[in-house]
């Protein structure tokens, strides 16, 4: 029963998803004000049937909501529609809400094709630290995501403004120096918690397999990753990059971690490999 449930509300998730998008292109392309106050109570909505999703395939698997690619892919869209939700209510600001919703559809969309509902057996899920180097990590990627989302917010800003093409869709957005501020905001929180998360990964490690730095291509990647950003962002800092130049470089690392990641998921094994 509970799986049946939970498959219902797997597919149902996209769809509400793209009701909540459609719900602030209305408001937001001046078709519609009527709704601009009640947003925050809609995601809030969304955000509860998403998690109850999430709960429901944990319970009828018994073990932890990151055990699959699928559940790594909605747990990083559920973690996108809460950070932007408190990002709305604390700033009240919305103009942004369109395009960082879309982002979370797609990834929400892109779990479907790796439904499973096989239980997983592998002996890290039960184990704590292994549930909080996960959970910590997937926080990390989802500020690095939404640094990605502003950037590009700020790069159509940015040519709409200089063509003069500012259309009724992005005159909502906010203004560059704020969409600038919360691309380098994210990435700092983004560096912090996915260092925390490898850190932990790496100790994790060691207790199984009694090496810090284990010859795992998913381990070497997201170090790699992780170095990349650090050193992306010193680099900017030093040579105080502004405006297009940060936002090209938060773009291009994201895209290496996106790719990179597919690539290895489809056709590396690793140490922790789930179903």
């Amino acid at each position: 029963m509970m799986q049946t449930v939970g498959q219902a509300l797997n597919y149902i998730l996209p769809v509400l998803y793209l009701t909540v998008i459609y719900i602030y292109y209305i408001i937001y392309s001046g078709k519609s004000k009527r709704l601009a106050g009640k947003t925050t109570y809609i995601l809030a909505i969304l955000l509860s049937i998403h998690a109850a999703e999430i709960i429901i395939r944990n319970i009828a698997l018994n073990t932890m909501p990151l055990s699959s690619a699928h559940d790594a892919y909605s747990f990083l869209a559920i973690s996108i529609l809460f950070v932007y939700m408190i990002i709305e209510m604390g700033l009240s600001e919305r103009g942004s809400g369109l395009f960082i919703l879309f982002f979370a559809f797609i990834l929400q969309l892109i779990s479907i094709s790796y439904l499973s509902w096989i239980p997983e057996t592998n002996e890290l899920l039960s184990n704590p630290t292994f549930a909080i180097h996960a959970s910590i990590s997937i926080m990390g990627y989802t500020a690095l995501s939404l640094a990605a989302i502003y950037a590009a917010m700020y790069l159509m800003q940015k040519h709409n403004l200089k063509k003069r093409q500012m259309g009724k869709l992005f005159t909502q957005l906010p203004a560059l120096n704020f969409l600038e501020r919360m691309s380098i905001r994210s990435v700092i929180i983004g560096i912090v918690l996915l260092g925390i998360g490898i850190l932990l990964g790496h100790r994790q490690a060691y207790k199984l397999i009694g090496s810090y730095w284990p010859n795992d291509i998913k381990v070497i990647l997201t170090d790699a990753i992780w170095v990349a950003y650090v050193v992306g962002f010193i680099l900017s800092r030093k040579l105080k990059w502004r405006g297009e130049k940060n936002a090209y470089l938060s773009l291009s690392i994201f895209i290496i971690l996106v790719v990179g990641g597919s690539v290895v998921l489809y056709l590396t094994e690793s140490f922790h490999q789930f179903n």
